[in-house]
């Protein structure tokens, strides 16, 4: 899916937006996520048998990743990096000393993604000039909360939280509490995001983001996982790109808010307004004079999650929630006038 938005500054900016793989936040709590943050990639659901044929298994009491028929993302900024930058702490925001803003929008701008359709990502006002150099890490800002709508077809009659009956088919509908988040605890049918009734057609949830995994009861508001290009280590942030108060203090983990304290508790937001993602490129983005654009590949296979509630029904649908993604950055060279490759 391809998207084209002019920049009359340093060049016209020719952004691809592809469905690949996978990217969803992530916690850390460090100076340096690369040798703070362990690998928690075993947080991280499988993906749901059928995925890519469909239809889909039925999960059984567990939890499993796939693929959104849309989803759409709210982007904050966007930063090229000459170098590591140092991760966000209680008390300071990521370090952006090598960095460039490339993209910057404070209010925020909805991107759509979906299989064969492209969207513009906010205005030609909201881009910056880069100055010509190599760039090796991407520095991600998005809001904390994320749409769906999505159609899901099983091989077996599933059922929707506390719904009676299902169906072979549950969509994403939503409840009478949006956004919903994935650490609740107690919803009830009304305030759910699912629903398998017979007939049900699919529209759009929102899904908000209050911790970025769990350790038990706690939260962790920073995690590394495996990106298609490397580790990608993420934040859970306050709107003022810091992480929330009571983050690693004793006696939580250096990661995490203790379950019941202030930041981890149920169905609220725990201060979080953004997520940010410090992520590593494959190759680096070399801009100069022959460049013509940068192209985003969005790798979401397994955007959105299918929670069970580790209920005893191995038919029945908790709700739906975020799951990991990330991108994939290149750059696109003028070969000759009108030309590119």
């Amino acid at each position: 899916m391809k998207l084209n938005i002019n920049i009359r500054l340093l060049f016209s900016v020719l952004f691809l937006i592809l469905l690949t793989s996978t990217f969803y936040p992530t916690n850390s709590n460090a100076l340096d996520p690369s040798t703070t943050l362990s690998n928690n990639d075993s947080d991280r659901n499988r993906e749901c048998l059928g995925n890519a044929t469909r239809p889909l298994q039925l999960p059984g009491t567990t939890n499993c990743e796939f693929t959104p028929d849309e989803q759409k993302i709210t982007f904050l900024r966007l930063d090229l990096c000459t170098a590591k930058p140092t991760g966000p702490t209680v008390s300071a925001t990521v370090d952006r000393t090598n960095c460039s803003t490339f993209f910057k929008n404070d209010s925020g701008a909805e991107v759509s993604v979906q299989k064969g359709v492209g969207t513009s990502i906010g205005t030609s006002s909201d881009y910056s000039a880069v100055p010509h150099g190599t760039y090796t890490y991407g520095v991600v800002t998005m809001s904390n909360v994320f749409k769906y709508t999505s159609s899901v077809t099983f091989a077996g009659t599933m059922k929707g939280f506390n719904e009676s009956s299902g169906s072979t088919t549950c969509v994403t509908r939503p409840g009478s509490v949006s956004p919903v988040y994935g650490f609740s605890n107690g919803l009830s049918t009304a305030e759910g995001n699912v629903t398998c009734a017979e007939g049900a057609v699919a529209s759009e949830i929102s899904i908000g983001i209050n911790t970025l995994t769990m350790n038990g009861n706690h939260c962790r508001h920073l995690v590394n996982f495996t990106g298609t290009n490397g580790i990608v280590s993420a934040y859970a942030l306050e709107a003022n790109d810091t992480l929330v108060t009571g983050v690693g203090v004793s006696p939580n983990g250096t990661d995490e808010i203790r379950g019941g304290a202030t930041g981890c508790i149920h169905s609220t937001d725990n201060g979080i307004s953004k997520v940010l993602g410090i992520m590593e490129f494959g190759s680096p983005l070399v801009i100069g004079p022959r460049t013509a654009g940068i192209q985003i590949s969005y790798n979401n296979t397994r955007g959105l999650t299918l929670n069970d509630g580790n209920g005893s029904d191995s038919n029945v649908i908790y709700l739906w929630d975020v799951s990991f993604f990330d991108f994939t950055m290149t750059t696109k060279v003028r070969r000759s006038r009108g030309a590119f490759n």
